[in-house]
């Protein structure tokens, strides 16, 4: 063996060494590389698992629930007349703003009101007042006087000084005194209330005050505070939280699934609020008539063949009064094939 094969035979040791490293190296990347293989198998199975579900859940919804075509939030609007002609001063009020039954919403006055004809009548049955109640104290002392003479006509009668038919005489005078005593009253006390009613007429035609007849909300604001009003005009419309609705309209295959009283889910169409309600209605010509009037949300214009449902709610919808109850809304109404 020369001395330079030593160097070769020293270095086949190391040569074996790089070589089982190598190896080993490779097989990790091996096993490295199925095992991302199979991770990756593992997720894409999972999604395509998610997506059947959800595609099957998709499918059985639409098999197995109905859903409105459309549907909104409804409620009754009330609009608050100035009953007289005058002055308008309006409570510090806007739209949005929640007021209680029997607050002041505004008043109307009319300090230039002068009614020749109401006054004439007042003028007069004043007068009559005056005229009856003379007429009332002059009946009862006619009729204190006759009763005082009747009693000295009974004494005597007793004693057989005047005939029968003398008591008889006075007796009847007593009555008929004590007639027109009641009818004098009678008279009297409806002249009274009749001169106080026109009284009251008369104030009221010189000032006149609107409260709210409920709970609610000012819907809208249709005079301003110092304007001239004409009777009747329109100041105020107000919203009534309590008596809302939801008017939904399906098509008119779904009629027989919908009936009185059933079990009905609302929610908006986000899908962050929702509620539960009952069936309270359904008519069916929608988009042939409206029959609705004085509501926040008109029917508007409807396709054919469609039914609308009233949706009576179970409890008042999840907005405040700045959103005014949610009226206007557009939801979403189902009915679960198992409800």
């Amino acid at each position: 063996m020369t001395a330079t094969s030593a160097p070769l035979l020293l270095s086949r040791p190391h040569q074996a060494g790089a070589t089982a490293s190598c190896v080993t190296e490779a097989l990790a990347g091996v096993l490295q590389s199925r095992g991302r293989r199979l991770l990756f198998r593992g997720v894409r199975l999972l999604l395509a698992g998610g997506l059947g579900l959800g595609a099957a859940r998709l499918v059985q919804r639409q098999l197995t629930e109905v859903t409105s075509d459309q549907a909104f939030l409804n409620a009754p609007i009330t609009a608050l007349r100035a009953s007289i002609g005058g002055q308008l001063q309006l409570a510090p009020l806007e739209p949005g703003t929640v007021v209680r039954c029997g607050q002041v919403l505004f008043r109307v006055e009319n300090p230039r009101f002068g009614n020749l004809e109401a006054m004439s009548q007042l003028n007069w049955i004043q007068e009559l007042v005056d005229r009856l109640r003379v007429e009332s104290t002059e009946a009862e002392l006619r009729h204190t006087k006759q009763e005082q003479i009747f009693q000295h006509y009974a004494a005597l009668f007793r004693e057989q000084l005047v005939s029968r038919i003398e008591y008889l005489e006075e007796e009847s005078k007593v009555a008929l005194c004590e007639s027109t005593k009641t009818h004098k009253r009678e008279q009297l006390r409806s002249a009274e209330a009749r001169c106080r009613e026109l009284e009251q007429h008369l104030a009221l035609q010189k000032q006149a005050v609107t409260t709210m007849p409920f709970d609610g909300v000012i819907w809208a604001i249709r005079a301003q505070q110092g304007g001239e009003v004409s009777a009747q005009e329109t100041v105020l419309h107000v919203l009534d939280p309590q008596r809302a609705w939801v008017d939904a309209f399906l098509h008119e295959k779904h009629a027989d699934k919908f009936q009185s009283g059933i079990a009905v889910r609302i929610r908006t169409l986000d899908g962050r609020e929702t509620w539960r309600g009952h069936v309270d209605s359904v008519r069916a010509g929608v988009g042939r008539m409206d029959p609705e009037n004085s509501v926040a949300v008109p029917a508007g214009d409807l396709s054919r063949r469609r039914i609308a449902v009233r949706v009576k709610l179970d409890s008042v919808p999840p907005f405040d009064a700045s959103q005014f109850f949610g009226v206007g809304r557009s939801v979403v109404v189902s009915l679960a094939e198992h409800e």
